[in-house]
């Protein structure tokens, strides 16, 4: 084997990486039956018995898992202006290493010494912590190119990553054999688990510059509507602060949304352009709960608030997707769609010397600013309160929050590196527990309430169900448009059965969860779109508040993965495919149907799409989708 080479996949699965007593077992189901039953058929039976066994222990039957790594092809990331970006990361200096959970140490009293990452807004108030945070980013900063802890080589990871600059592995291990697909963390389950291991090793490399191991990421708090400065840019970011934060500090945000403004989740930056949204702060703050409410809250599948299944072979670039094949388009959680929102209210918008939105604004930029990562430990931290929210949206109410339990989510593996510059394997499985990694976050269940017991404003009068047939349908596998106008269609609903609560993995049909699912939207790969989605309120429109029974969600998407933009600005009336990707979009509506009073799955509803655009004219034409239907997860 060559020096600095991993194992090939033969190694990776011999006996050497097999529990010894697995293999002690193995040895004596295959002595003792030939001796005590005699027949060699019987005997051989019982060596394929094991050998199955062996194949489910590791993972290889029926299992497509994504497995990835920063080493072999990368290509240059296209941007709207300038040369294409280099975010390719530096080789391994060593043979790279499994991941292995953190030692944690026991207090006197016996609990977990964990490192505590507390709301922005608070530990901005602690001059010594912003000392040592600044000082960490400037060192992290300080560091050369060819170094992966570098602050450079951190962006490139989020900018390579999340921007399809890599391809899928057939194989385990950062060398295994490339399939030709590319590689993309967003749009699916992978979201949440990627971003949080990514975390985990910036945070590391940072507490590691300053010698510090309890020095711990702070969460931009921005769901927080009690705490009047919450949801803020926290002020440790931006200039003229008390304790010296050059290191904090990024150029590309938006001035418009600097403090006392506060983070708007159903921001539209059309409306602002055109100065008509001129919400209070009070409104604002209504809206954002209700945005919590219906991305979180209501959101009580896997699929919900993760995402939807990414495998082998999936391709979230691409204008086509391929079912007979088992290509899934790509599809995000409620989580993901609310952290977009983020994304775009603090970068560069409606700036035409910026059309790449940057930092915040666009995948291929963000992680160049520090607040990207508070951003991000706030995410992170919500996947943890998604977890605990008590059922309050199926007909049992006895519905517990889990991670998908699927190996192709569990074994999905990917590379980072850690504060010692090795490169680290890690699989999705090793993500789930953030406790186990070290760490913890100081308890904001108080702000956290408001959203999860969020009551929507009563029904306006007019959102009834008796005028659905005065709408279409969609037509099913054709040209469904969504405009800049609203567009209303009817939806036909059924009763769940229980072949639906056997493909959801839940025990009855009671357990299940609804869904308006609007499957193939085609989006440019270069635009940020936003659907907003009402039921039984077709006179819905761009400036219909969102805190009202009939909204049940949001759908948002940021610039990101493009694969040629040299004729794809907002403004292009091109319809190359190569310059869209194809996702599909759930709406959860159990909470919002049972606010409107309908209790009879024979009542159909009307649907209403508002869509919000991008930037401050585009895009001149709309978007197409294949079908509008119900589901249940």
């Amino acid at each position: 084997m060559a020096k600095g080479m991993i194992p090939s996949r033969s190694s990776f699965f011999s006996t050497d990486r097999i529990p010894q007593t697995l293999l002690r077992g193995q040895q004596g189901w295959g002595r003792s039956n030939a001796l005590e039953n005699g027949p060699q058929l019987k005997w051989v039976a019982y060596i394929c018995v094991s050998v199955l066994c062996l194949q489910a222990l590791l993972g290889t039957v029926d299992a497509d898992p994504v497995l990835a790594s920063s080493l072999g092809f990368c290509k240059n990331v296209p941007v709207l202006k300038g040369a294409p970006l280099h975010c390719c990361l530096p080789a391994p200096k060593r043979t790279p290493i499994r991941f292995k959970f953190p030692l944690i140490n026991r207090n006197l009293a016996g609990r977990l010494f964990l490192r505590e990452r507390k709301p922005a807004h608070v530990v901005q108030k602690d001059p010594e912590y912003v000392r040592k945070y600044n000082l960490a980013y400037a060192r992290m900063k300080a560091l050369p190119d060819t170094d992966p802890r570098s602050f450079l080589n951190q962006w490139r990871v989020h900018c390579s990553f999340c921007n399809e600059a890599f391809k899928q592995r057939k194989t385990p291990g950062p060398l295994g054999p490339e399939t030709g697909v590319p590689l993309q963390v967003h749009y699916s389950w992978k979201f949440l688990p990627w971003h949080r291991i990514y975390l985990y090793y910036h945070e590391r490399i940072l507490a590691s510059l300053i010698n510090d191991p309890t020095f711990a990421l702070p969460f931009w708090n921005w769901d927080n509507q009690l705490d009047q400065d919450a949801a803020m840019i926290p002020a440790m970011f931006l200039p003229n602060f008390s304790v010296p934060n050059a290191a904090l500090f990024d150029e590309f945000r938006n001035p418009n949304h600097m403090p006392p403004k506060i983070l708007h989740l159903g921001y539209n930056s059309k409306l602002e352009a055109e100065g008509k949204q001129n919400l209070t702060d009070k409104q604002i703050r209504y809206e954002n709960l209700c945005v919590m409410y219906n991305q979180v809250a209501t959101k009580i599948s896997a699929r919900d608030f993760l995402g939807g299944p990414y495998v082998v072979g999936t391709d979230n670039s691409a204008a086509t997707v391929n079912v007979s094949a088992g290509e899934v388009p790509g599809e995000s959680g409620g989580m993901e769609n609310a952290h977009n929102v983020a994304h775009e209210w603090t970068g560069l918008i409606n700036d035409p010397n910026h059309p790449d939105n940057e930092d915040m604004g666009n995948f291929i930029y963000a992680a160049r600013d520090p607040i990207f990562y508070s951003h991000h430990s706030n995410v992170d931290r919500l996947w943890d309160v998604w977890k605990t929210i008590p059922d309050k949206v199926t007909k049992s109410g006895s519905r517990k929050r889990m991670d998908y339990t699927s190996r192709d989510f569990l074994d999905t593996e990917f590379t980072f590196y850690d504060e010692n510059q090795d490169m680290v394997i890690v699989k999705v499985r090793d993500s789930l527990d953030s406790s186990k990694l070290g760490y913890k976050f100081t308890d904001v269940s108080k702000s956290d309430n408001m959203w999860i017991y969020y009551e929507p404003m009563p029904p306006h009068q007019s959102s009834g169900p008796s005028n659905s047939s005065d709408y279409p349908a969609a037509a099913p596998s054709g040209y469904n448009y969504i405009g800049t106008d609203p567009v209303s269609f009817r939806l036909d609903r059924r009763a769940p059965t229980s072949e639906d609560a056997g493909q959801s993995g839940v025990k009855n049909v009671d357990q299940l969860q609804e869904n308006v699912v609007l499957e193939k939207v085609k989006i440019p790969h270069s635009e940020y779109a936003r659907f907003d989605v009402f039921i039984n309120y077709p006179a819905a429109n761009r400036q219909t508040h969102l805190y009202m029974s009939e909204y049940v969600g949001t759908f948002t998407h940021l610039p990101s993965g493009m694969v040629d933009m040299s004729k794809s600005v907002s403004e292009s009336s091109s319809n190359s495919d190569e310059e869209f990707r194809i996702v599909t979009i759930r709406y959860s509506v159990n909470a919002a149907l049972k606010r409107l009073g309908i209790t009879d799955y024979n009542t159909d509803i009307v649907v209403t799409i508002v869509s919000k655009g991008a930037r401050n004219t585009g895009p001149k034409t709309g978007f197409t989708f294949s079908n509008l239907k119900q589901d249940f997860q």
